[in-house]
């Protein structure tokens, strides 16, 4: 203690000191926290910048004018999609009253008896195209368009069928569509759902034809203009046994393996028996209309 009585200046210089190098070790710590808060920083901000860079494409103006591109073209493709598919199917008419619908069908049920009468087709008693229930009762206004947009699609059908003579029409059973249930006919609404993008109608055709205008007919079905899907096919053939081997050889055809004498041309003719083609075919038809429906139109997005 004597000495920093006799030396008050090196004792003052040296608490300087002592101070100074206490505070430049403050502050050397705290830039080497500040330096390493830094870098890591740094390194965030460059492993982002590596990652933009690798990303394809590169968010760039140039490259946002080419996906801008991109999409338009996308969806010129979708439209001219939805155009080709709103040619198969039938339009559907909102404005169609429940009393057109009705005296539409009566005026088919008419012309297709005749038709049928003409052409030699079967018909079962009180057809009405699987619409029966409405011989005596007029749809919902709701149910009106689109009942008449089914009823045009099974009407061309049965026509190609009469056309095409087939032995008869057996029937026409469909399920019935979601806008004749009664909540719709009611105007009650459903809670809120995504409308399906695509809507299925069922129904069944049943008739009997001989083998080859079955297969004429069948062909015709499918080149309907209306997208049309068979869903299964149920065919029973009046003959289900096949012939017995032995008819195949009628009594005194002769035999043209045996080397005998020679026999007349035609001798034995009248002993051939017709073993194919006399089958009648019994077939259900397990169809389905398919109809696209319009997507929302997507919103413009502000830029």
């Amino acid at each position: 203690m004597n000495w920093f009585k006799d030396n008050p200046f090196l004792a003052g210089i040296l608490a300087v000191c002592i101070v100074g190098s206490g505070v430049l070790g403050y502050l050397t710590v705290q830039s080497v926290a500040e330096y390493s808060a830094s870098s890591d920083a740094y390194t965030v901000a460059v492993a982002k910048l590596h990652t933009l860079q690798n990303k394809v494409p590169f968010p760039s103006d140039t490259n946002l004018r080419a996906i801008q591109a991109g999409l338009e073209d996308y969806s010129s493709h979708i439209k001219g999609l939805q155009a080709q598919l709103a040619k198969m199917e039938v339009p559907l008419d909102e404005k169609f009253t429940p009393q057109q619908f009705q005296d539409g069908l009566r005026t088919a049920v008419n012309d297709i008896r005749i038709k049928a009468e003409a052409n030699g087709v079967k018909l079962p008693a009180n057809f009405y195209f699987g619409f029966d229930q409405y011989q005596t009762q007029v749809p919902s206004e709701k149910a009106a368009p689109f009942l008449n947009r089914q009823f045009l699609v099974i009407q061309s059908l049965v026509v190609r069928l009469v056309d095409f003579k087939v032995t008869s029409i057996d029937g026409v059973t469909r399920v019935p569509l979601p806008q004749e249930s009664a909540a719709a006919a009611a105007g009650q609404k459903k809670p809120a759902a995504t409308e399906p993008v695509l809507a299925r109608f069922p129904f069944d055709i049943s008739f009997t034809a001989e083998q080859p205008k079955f297969r004429v007919a069948f062909n015709s079905l499918l080149g309907s203009d209306q997208f049309l899907i068979v869903r299964s096919l149920d065919i029973h053939n009046s003959v289900p046994q096949a012939p017995a081997k032995k008819s195949t050889e009628p009594a005194g055809m002769p035999n043209p393996l045996a080397g005998g004498p020679g026999t007349a041309p035609g001798k034995g003719q009248a002993n051939l028996q017709v073993i194919l083609g006399r089958e009648v075919l019994k077939v259900t038809l397990h169809m389905e209309i398919l109809n696209f429906a319009q997507p929302p139109a997507a919103k413009k997005q502000e830029p």
